[in-house]
């Protein structure tokens, strides 16, 4: 992050549309030469799992993958994204969950969507265990990064129910989408925001584009991380405090819970640079 950090906080257009409908796209996000080679690693991820065995259909979800190569870490903190992520969730904050998705085409361009679509909210159990509140905690939020072309639907997009975050349950018909379901369409290179609480599912490829994404989870450091998360060592020590912050490092367990500034060196920077006391 450097002095250009404060030109990509949110916008107060931005703020209100994340706000009220749960979801917010950065175009352009990512540029071509580190996009290209996000590819080109995916691609790898992509065949050494198919060796392995992968599915019949060639779909691969794959979980924590951003401790494999420097060009996943230099996302964690893309300064046209994560000042904004940092912007609705404040300093204390991780990784807390991260994976790719691959997916060639499943379906004819002619097939006709099948329902109904896998709508759910994310977190799992949070979702049942803090069911008092009304509506739930945020707790987390998703950047999608497109490393594929879903600027037309039937290519995989993900659909959304915009603001849907603020509600406990939705209405999921077994023919048709929720009223109010919307696709997705982003361009390669494109990040998409959604908080956790929105309720979203992915749509079947019917396209020969091979649809292909990452996902990084946000959420509190006092959160349980998702994934048996593993970072190359070599990785990890190049890292600059903020990046260790966001793989997990912290001084102690209470770290997590009570900070000292030792532990979130993202709220030393932003009070030292922006000029701002957070929280």
């Amino acid at each position: 992050m450097n002095a250009t950090t404060a030109d990509h906080l949110l916008t107060e257009e931005e703020r209100l549309q994340f706000e009220e409908e749960g979801y917010l796209i950065v175009r352009n996000a990512v540029e071509k030469d580190h996009l290209d080679l996000l590819e080109q690693i995916v691609d790898t991820i992509w065949a050494e799992e198919k060796y392995k065995g992968l599915s019949e259909d060639g779909n691969l979800f794959f979980p924590n993958f951003v401790g494999q190569h420097q060009a996943f870490i230099d996302l964690l903190d893309n300064p046209k994204v994560f000042p904004k992520v940092w912007d609705i969730m404040g300093w204390n904050i991780y990784l807390y969950h991260s994976h790719l998705g691959v997916t060639p085409q499943e379906k004819s361009t002619d097939d006709p969507m099948k329902y109904p679509l896998g709508f759910h909210q994310d977190s799992g159990r949070v979702n049942a265990d803090i069911e008092i509140s009304s509506p739930r905690p945020r707790i987390s939020l998703k950047v999608a990064y497109w490393l594929s072309d879903v600027s037309e639907t039937g290519r995989g997009n993900f659909y959304i129910v915009p603001g849907s975050h603020l509600k406990e349950t939705i209405v999921k018909p077994q023919d048709q989408l929720p009223d109010g379901a919307i696709p997705v369409c982003a361009n390669r290179g494109d990040a998409v925001f959604f908080d956790r609480r929105l309720f979203h599912a992915r749509s079947p490829n019917h396209s020969p584009i091979v649809r292909k994404a990452l996902f990084y989870g946000y959420g509190y450091r006092w959160i349980r991380t998702k994934d048996d998360t593993t970072i190359r060592p070599d990785l990890f020590a190049k890292c600059d405090p903020i990046r260790k912050q966001l793989l997990g490092h912290g001084t102690n367990c209470n770290g997590f819970f009570s900070p000292k500034d030792e532990d979130v060196p993202l709220k030393v920077w932003i009070e030292e640079n922006l000029q701002s006391k957070p929280a």
